[in-house]
């Protein structure tokens, strides 16, 4: 009798809509946030942030066969602001001796952008900071963290000496 009693109680609606909304809710607690596709299909993640706030907005680097570097900006998944970075236009990047964090970054006109992405460990959070004439424009802390290959050997990146930021007053790019 008690079998029966399982056999109905599992096959009622209710229970039928509990299961699928534990499994919706688990689906959407693993699934990490992410805004839009960083790169394209023939491209490899470099970093990437995305921005909070009610727009989607993500900041991201990829890279591709021919050892080339695009940065785009992204809204709402439509590109604003693309830059590619090559042999004559290299894309500069930091490593902090002091907390590991990788910075990447480049100027664009009047404008600067820089990435830093934190050691991966727990609760490290990636920003991006934007400047315009060196003063502060806009700081984020990214939503997600993409630990991507920050570390990637690339012909379209130039790697600046730990020692010539901290001897500069920690001006970057």
């Amino acid at each position: 009798m008690k079998s029966l009693f399982l056999v109905i109680t599992m096959n009622s609606p209710v229970v039928s809509f509990f299961i699928k909304l534990i499994f919706f809710l688990l689906s959407v607690m693993i699934v990490p946030v992410s805004y839009a596709v960083p790169c394209n299909k023939n491209e490899t993640l470099v970093a990437s942030c995305d921005l909070p706030g009610k727009i989607k907005r993500s900041a991201s680097f990829c890279t591709n066969d021919n050892q080339e570097i695009r940065y785009y900006f992204k809204k709402n998944s439509s590109i604003e602001l693309q830059i590619d970075f090559h042999q004559k236009r290299k894309l500069k990047r930091w490593v902090d001796l002091a907390t590991y964090t990788v910075y990447l970054g480049f100027n664009n006109g009047i404008y600067s952008y820089v990435m830093g992405i934190p050691e991966e460990k727990p609760g490290a959070v990636a920003f991006m900071e934007v400047k315009k004439n060196g003063r502060i424009l806009s700081s984020y802390n990214c939503l997600s963290n993409s630990f991507g290959k920050k570390d990637i050997d690339n012909e379209s990146i130039e790697d600046i000496e730990d020692s010539s930021i901290r001897d500069n007053g920690f001006i970057f790019p």
